[in-house]
């Protein structure tokens, strides 16, 4: 009876552990939990942390990679926490094991194969953009609407590719499982090109055009437009320099002098880590 109970006691404990490891396993690979804002920043420590590797670096602080980003040491921590990230205190991640798993939990284990439709300059310049391979990107095709570019051929940053036209992208989607395309045609092109993507069976739409297409609610598009960006940008700049002017005012008022020379370096770097 003794012996028995020991021996259920130990299963009892065993099921516990397997139970709190397949919790654990299911936290990091559930990708839907991870807010939008650490993805992308998880993206560019991917970037950061594979250029390390190459340098040959095995491990590295989270102060290091966290100034390699450009974020605040405290988000970069809770953003790894997403991914289970095993740093050791005083000693730092271990490069590989970290990209390992952050790969994983961004889907860029392996290559998604990506089809970018619009060979006009705008197209020419996203090909000729060196490095979609390491972040687990490959364009396997390129689609225009014009006769005259329709069998030429591109010089991408990793390789050549022909244009071809876009009545072809069922058939190429299809033949390479393509899930993700770029929509980088005129705005005349943009609607009927997206259909053709959305037939094909692609549910992920990265739009370059001024056009917002209609689309099925399982179909996500995420919109790029550089002139709403340049205001963001822009309205930014306009609140830092009010709030960098107020400095002055404001310690005259309160000393009748001349603010000290850190002062308003300090406004500037606090106004920096809120925006981070």
């Amino acid at each position: 009876m003794k012996r028995t109970g020991v021996r259920k006691a130990a299963d009892d404990a065993a099921q516990k552990k397997d139970g709190r490891m397949a919790k654990s396993s299911a936290g990091f690979n559930a990708q839907s939990e991870i807010p939008s804002a650490s993805v992308a920043r998880l993206a560019t420590y991917l970037h950061v942390l594979r250029s390390l590797s190459e340098s040959g670096a095995m491990v590295v602080s989270s102060g290091q990679l966290a100034t390699a980003a450009g974020v605040n040491p405290a988000i970069l921590r809770k953003d790894l926490s997403h991914v289970g990230s095993g740093g050791v205190r005083g000693v730092g991640y271990d490069v590989g094991r970290l990209i390992a798993r952050i790969a994983l939990a961004l889907g860029v284990e392996h290559n998604h194969n990506v089809v970018l439709a619009g060979a006009g300059h705008l197209g020419k310049a996203l090909l000729g953009r060196v490095g979609f391979e390491r972040r687990g990107i490959k364009i396997v095709a390129m689609f225009d609407a014009d006769p005259e570019l329709v069998g030429t051929t591109i010089t991408a940053a990793e390789g050549e590719l022909a244009v071809r036209a876009l009545d072809e992208i069922g058939d190429i989607c299809q033949e390479h499982g393509v899930e993700i395309a770029v929509l980088a045609t005129s705005d005349a092109d943009a609607q009927a090109t997206c259909d053709a993507f959305v037939e094909a069976g692609v549910h992920q739409i990265l739009n370059f055009t001024a056009l917002a297409p209609s689309v099925p609610e399982h179909v996500y598009v995420r919109p790029v437009d550089f002139a709403l960006e340049l205001q963001v940008m822009a309205f930014n700049a306009a609140r830092r320099h009010n709030a960098d002017s107020a400095v002055v005012p404001h310690e005259q008022r309160s000393s009748g002098r001349a603010p000290r020379s850190g002062a308003k370096t300090r406004a500037r770097s606090d106004q920096r880590s809120v925006g981070v």
